[in-house]
């Protein structure tokens, strides 16, 4: 469709304020500009004169801004009243989907690898705090929503800062109401939270923020509700990432924790500082390159499978623009005339063929049928067949959702077709569709499952089993947003039942937000209390550093009877509290049920080490390496690190271990265990 001089070609996303189109701009003289991204606010938020407010801001706020690391702004305006920004078309993902996905592993973006896109944003940014107006007046300006959500990572490696929707600067101020909380929270300074003024090192903290979580897997202030979360921020003490993970470089811990500093002026003072200084880390905490990043984007989302990526493919394809292409006036358009315009088929005479003396009645009798003729009675009959068949096929009686279901559940049938088809039929039950919806999620058909709850909520607009498949399928599919609604609304329609807080719960792990999944396990547990639920709130407060909790849940789950893994992790716990007597009863009980208990030879290798045992704690890594999944380095890393540290003949053996099967991420791997002169 055509929106002012540009051709719009598809809608490639939606968000909570706006759409966003694949457009080419097109001039009065019919040249074609760029492919671009257009962003139209939604109808309904048109006459807000806030969020307009917002909206423009963004664009004048961006458009100052000239640097690789920033998207670029091409045009903004207003087309019949409704106002647009057109920017750079990017190809690629967000750092916060590169998490998410590594997450799903049960692993973090490598370190070289989440330094390099660190950095690249930072320098985008850097530049945004020091840009100036049309008049070189600084702007002074503020992201306040600096997070992984408004970092892309593109296709070629390239990075690059999105989004100054709540940006504040000198000249324009903000497009949000004094005094509200902006952002994220989790990502928001002490100054922030406690409504100080604020300047650009508030992005600094950000920035802080993201690192922080890299290095340690969770954030550096955790809560079980927003209003822990936003006291820990405002006491601004976070534990060092070495507590969690001691094989954090120190000279990283430092840049980390400065960048969090709670007094302003003992942080780094520019986004460029820290961008040096972690480039001075160097070793196991080198910045990658934007090869790597390309690379191992594509690894994570192969461009023939994403989805994302494959729209924009789509919508490039669709894109009519050629040199004799539609222009918006219509001239040129290559269209046939409609109406009475429309040219007609004539007969025109062979003068080539001599004129023929007309056929007595008896010799057109005689003569023999034309050689097309027989194959159009034949191609007749055919296509007869064919509509009948056809007519019997589509009005044949629809099977009963109790025949769906069975068939659906035969291997190799056709699932997502009959279940679909079933989700049609008035007479199915909220058990059918329930049956059927489980047998989707089982399949990993997640778009046709999200299909078929919109089938089920229209069935039965106020089915919590509907909202909650509903949740799920959007969760899998990646439309976080809409799961959340989704889920909120079965929570709500369910209080006393956990299935939404644990669904909420799995997404929460999947984006790398533990504090977020602690907090929905907790209302859980206060629902229906279960060993099942306990451990797992106990597992996320140990990885979280809030150990007496952690001890708590877990020897509540012990006291019913022996789980391993449960102890196992207690046995953490006290590791870290230096009780290194009990951690080792704890995880020799805990093996002599379990002898397969990877993580429980891993933590034992830790604790035999710490005791002066360095046969005993080879002997446990070398156990749990061989109990390890192929893509867990842990126990490998670790005793290469002991290795190192005892000088051990057996170092050389165990890096090249590393370098065969880590083959990617062996250089960032090895840093860790190079032995010291």
């Amino acid at each position: 469709m055509w929106f002012g001089r540009y051709r719009l070609t598809s809608r490639i996303a939606t968000g909570g304020m706006a759409e966003v189109y694949v457009g080419r701009h097109i001039s009065e003289a019919g040249e074609f500009g760029p492919m671009v991204a257009i962003k139209r606010l939604l109808p309904h938020l048109v006459k807000d004169h806030q969020i307009v407010r917002m909206f423009l801001n963004e664009a004048r706020i961006t458009a100052q801004i000239h640097h690789p690391n920033v998207v670029g702004i091409i045009d903004l305006g207003q087309e019949g009243g409704e106002p647009f920004i057109a920017m750079e078309l990017l190809d690629g993902r967000t750092f916060a989907e590169l998490r998410e996905k590594a997450a799903e592993t049960g692993r973090r973006v490598p370190t070289g690898i989440m330094l390099r896109i660190l950095c690249e944003a930072c320098r985008g940014l850097d530049a945004a705090h020091n840009a100036t107006d049309e008049e070189g007046r600084p702007l002074m300006l503020v992201h306040r929503d600096f997070t992984p959500d408004n970092v892309h990572v593109g296709s070629q490696g390239d990075v690059k800062v999105i989004d100054f929707g709540v940006a504040k600067t000198a000249s324009w101020g903000a497009g949000t109401e004094p005094g509200t909380l902006k952002g994220k929270f989790f990502y928001m300074s002490p100054e922030m939270i406690l409504a100080k003024p604020v300047d650009h090192r508030a992005d600094v903290f950000a920035a802080g923020v993201m690192l922080y979580e890299q290095l340690c897997g969770h954030r550096p202030f955790t809560g079980t509700s927003v209003e822990e979360v936003v006291l820990a921020i405002a006491a601004g003490k976070p534990k060092p990432p070495r507590v969690f993970d001691p094989a954090v470089p120190m000279l990283l811990e430092a840049v980390c924790l400065r960048a969090l500093a709670h007094d302003v002026s003992a942080r780094f003072q520019s986004l460029l500082e820290l961008v040096e200084a972690i480039e001075q880390v160097g070793g196991e905490a080198q910045v990658g390159s934007g090869g790597e990043v390309a690379e191992y984007l594509g690894t994570l989302f192969p461009p023939e499978k994403d989805p994302k990526r494959q729209t924009l493919r789509k919508a490039r394809e669709a894109d009519p623009s050629v040199p004799n292409g539609q222009r918006p006036d219509g001239a040129n358009s290559g269209e046939g005339a409609s109406g009475g315009d429309r040219p007609q088929l004539q007969v025109v005479d062979d003068p080539a063929q001599p004129a023929a003396s007309a056929p007595t009645r008896g010799a057109a009798a005689r003569k023999p049928l034309p050689g097309w003729v027989p194959k159009a009675i034949g191609g007749a009959l055919v296509l007869a067949l064919a509509v009948g068949g056809a007519g019997w096929f589509f009005n044949r009686p629809p099977l009963s959702p109790a025949d769906a279901l069975k068939q659906a559940a035969v291997e190799g049938a056709p699932r997502a077709r009959l279940l679909l088809a079933m989700g049609k039929n008035p007479k199915a039950t909220d058990a059918q569709f329930e049956a059927a919806g489980k047998l989707l999620l089982d399949a990993k058909e997640y778009e046709e499952a999200l299909e078929l709850s919109e089938s089920w909520l229209a069935h039965s607009p106020k089915s919590a089993r509907a909202c909650l498949l509903e949740g799920r399928a959007a969760s899998a599919v990646r439309k976080g947003k809409r799961a959340e609604a989704a889920l909120g609304r079965a929570d709500a329609l369910m209080p006393d039942d956990p299935a939404a807080n644990l669904a909420l719960a799995s997404m929460r792990e999947a984006q790398g937000d533990s504090s977020g999944a602690l907090e929905q396990y907790t209302r859980a547990l206060k629902k229906r209390p279960s060993a099942e639920l306990l451990m797992r709130q106990g597992y996320l407060l140990s990885q979280a550093g809030r150990l007496e909790e952690a001890a708590k849940a877990l020897t509540q789950v012990l006291s019913k009877e022996l789980d391993p893994a449960a102890a196992a992790e207690l046995a953490f716990v006290r590791y870290r509290q230096n009780n290194f007597d009990e951690a080792g009863v704890l995880l020799r009980r805990a093996l002599k049920k379990a002898p397969q208990l990877m993580v429980g030879h891993y933590y034992l290798g830790t604790v035999r080490y710490q005791q002066g045992d360095v046969k005993g704690a080879r002997d446990s890594y070398l156990e749990a390496d061989r109990l390890a999944a192929p893509d867990d380095p842990r126990a490998l890393i670790a005793l290469c690190e002991l290795e190192a540290q005892t000088k051990a003949p057996t170092l050389e053996e165990t890096r090249k271990k590393i370098s065969d099967r880590f083959a990617k991420e062996a250089p960032g791997l090895l840093g860790r265990c190079t032995p010291t002169p």
